[in-house]
């Protein structure tokens, strides 16, 4: 097997979609409430009104990443079981490899979310002390 079809297996996961699904509509809406010039109170109620459903959205990536890690550990126990405790060792770690992955994935895609997060309500709080000023 090929380094990457070795990895492609990965993909063959529904929670590992929904993290890059999630990732990106999180991402989309970071990048343009981050890089969009704060010029009216229209950004400030948009960022406002939008604050609390990216903080939820972020803190839902890493636990998609745990949900990952349950689903492929229960695959690697039902293979064992199924097979009487007796597995092949490639089918044994592919299992592994997605638990793992799955909670790599999450935690790698929220961790640039977060920065981004506090960067914008930073940004937020400096506007509304130049409003006030």
């Amino acid at each position: 097997m090929t380094l990457i079809s070795s990895h492609l297996f990965l993909l063959n996961n529904g929670v590992i979609w929904a993290i890059f699904i999630l990732a990106i509509v999180c991402y989309a809406l970071l990048i343009e409430l981050c890089f969009i010039k704060p010029c009216c109170h229209h950004w400030q109620q948009k960022t406002h009104n939008w604050s609390a459903s990216i903080k939820i959205l972020l803190s839902s990536l890493p636990l998609l990443g745990l949900l990952g890690t349950i689903s492929g550990l229960l695959k690697t126990f039902e293979y064992m079981t199924l097979n009487n405790g007796f597995a092949i060792q490639e089918l044994l770690s592919g299992g592994i490899a997605e638990a793992l992955f799955t909670t790599q994935l999450g935690l790698v895609m929220v961790i640039p979310g977060l920065l981004m997060f506090n960067y914008l309500q930073r940004r937020m709080v400096s506007w509304q002390l130049e409003q006030s000023a």
